[in-house]
């Protein structure tokens, strides 16, 4: 009675330990396959990361009207900053072209009344260049939801302003293609400090801004914000003639085939349009 007790303890402790023994397994394998479906979930979230091209313009000087039709012909849209000060004279686009662009799809984009360095600036005058110029804009049924800083000057306070006027984002024209930094991320760390590839100038190889595209595609992707000021044959030292931006569209539309895309800096970024802010009376310092 005794030995068949025991050797029915010790079947029962037999049992346990193989069901024990077939749980590990089992929680290993499901452990490993857990692992698995991580490391390929990352490995497709990084695939997925394209490069994203925005073609942008600075000052609305009234050479860049040219580029409409060359975007056109691409199916490509670009960014214009303008200084709503500025337009209407002679060496500036005009309300009615400005129009015309934002009907073929173009961003009408901020960039100051004047083209002021805003870090000079007491902050009641630095409000009122950035509030006013968007103010302008929709005024003028535009949808100014980006911002660039002149000169690429700023810093925390100018930030803060930017964004109080109701921008979006604001883009500086430096911190790219360092070595170290290939792309703006997506979405930016900072949506009101967004880093660009050197601007091109007078004399910047196709090949050289082709550069910063493919540094970008073959570091992980991200954003690269190409700024150019005037189209033309050296007639300012930040410029690219005609012919060269025309072999730039033709060259990013190939490049599609790479996964690259063109957008504005609004479809980048994305957010409201948020309504006008009254800029701060001028000469009070706060």
């Amino acid at each position: 009675m005794a030995d068949s007790s025991l050797k029915e303890d010790e079947m029962q402790t037999h049992v346990a330990r193989n069901i024990v023994k077939h749980s590990r397994l089992i929680l290993v394998a499901v452990l490993i396959a857990g692992g698995a479906f991580l490391l390929l979930h990352h490995a497709k979230a990084s695939a997925a990361v394209q490069t994203v091209v925005t073609i942008e313009f600075d000052d609305g000087n009234a050479d860049q009207y040219q580029a409409l039709a060359m975007l056109n012909a691409h199916g490509m849209h670009a960014t214009f900053y303008v200084n709503t000060g500025f337009i209407g004279d002679s060496s500036h686009l005009s309300w009615s072209q400005l129009q015309d662009l934002y009907a073929g799809g173009n961003e009408i984009a901020g960039h100051t009344l004047t083209h002021a360095n805003l870090k000079h600036l007491k902050t009641a005058d630095a409000r009122n260049e950035v509030c006013q110029d968007r103010d302008n804009l929709l005024a003028h049924n535009f949808q100014p939801t980006s911002f660039a800083y002149p000169f690429g000057s700023f810093d925390a306070g100018t930030e803060q302003i930017v964004a109080a006027c109701g921008y979006n984002s604001g883009r500086g024209v430096s911190g790219v293609n360092d070595t170290k930094v290939f792309a703006e991320t997506i979405p930016p760390v900072d949506a009101y400090a967004t880093r660009t590839p050197p601007n091109p100038k007078q004399g910047t190889t196709d090949a050289t801004i082709e550069g910063y595209v493919m540094a970008a595609e073959q570091h992980g992707g991200g954003w690269v914000q190409l700024v150019f000021h005037h189209i033309c044959n050296s007639c300012d030292a930040y410029s690219i003639t005609a012919t060269n931006f025309q072999a730039l569209l033709n060259w990013l539309q190939a490049d599609a085939t790479n996964g690259s895309v063109v957008e504005t800096t609004a479809q980048v970024i994305g957010g409201p349009v948020n309504p006008p802010v009254p800029p701060t009376i001028i000469g009070v310092n706060v």
